[in-house]
């Protein structure tokens, strides 16, 4: 059975987006953005929910992200992608589906048949209804030294107790974030 993961960065007070969906707050910067790179290059299916798949698709495809962010963009766009959406019609961005129906049980069969470990980019509402279902396998959470007035707890909604056991952490001193893998407790 293939792995389930999930990486989402947060501000210190576990927020991963701001009011009216704000991520500007969190940015690449030297060690952060190099891990990305290599992250970016694992060749997992990216799982994504409707919004961060229509913010993911508005930026990855186009020529500023290529500039900004070559390696990131490139991997991003040749990466196979599934969209969870029971209201999308179609999608434009390459090498993408959209999942559809009861998604348990339908990711409970993508962990079983695909040919590659799947990784949740974001994602709040799927990460917690996946987390409810205990479908992840590990959580990846970049943590940044930022706090916001307001924003949506990464686990924003969920249904039962989440008890989890850091696995490993790393420290990128000169942003100032630290990344932790967890796994669920058995």
């Amino acid at each position: 059975m293939n792995k389930l993961t999930s990486f989402t960065f947060i501000t210190l007070n576990g927020f991963f987006k701001g009011q009216n969906e704000d991520t500007t707050w969190h940015s690449h910067r030297e060690e952060a953005g190099k891990f990305a790179n290599e992250a970016s290059s694992a060749d997992n299916i990216l799982l994504f929910g409707r919004k961060t798949y229509e913010m993911m698709a508005s930026f990855w495809p186009t020529p500023m992200a290529a500039e900004l962010f070559p390696i990131m963009a490139k991997n991003m766009n040749k990466s196979e992608k599934i969209v969870c959406s029971k209201t999308l019609k179609n999608v434009d961005w390459n090498n993408t589906t959209i999942l559809k129906g009861d998604l348990v049980e339908q990711i409970k069969q993508l962990k079983q048949n695909a040919k590659k470990n799947i990784t949740i980019l974001g994602s709040g509402s799927l990460l917690t209804q996946l987390s409810d279902a205990g479908l992840i396998d590990q959580y990846t959470i970049m943590l940044d030294p930022v706090a916001l007035g307001k924003g949506t707890s990464i686990f924003e909604g969920i249904q039962s107790n989440l008890e989890l056991k850091l696995v490993s952490s790393r420290v990128f001193e000169k942003d100032g974030v630290v990344l932790l893998n967890y796994e669920r407790k058995q």
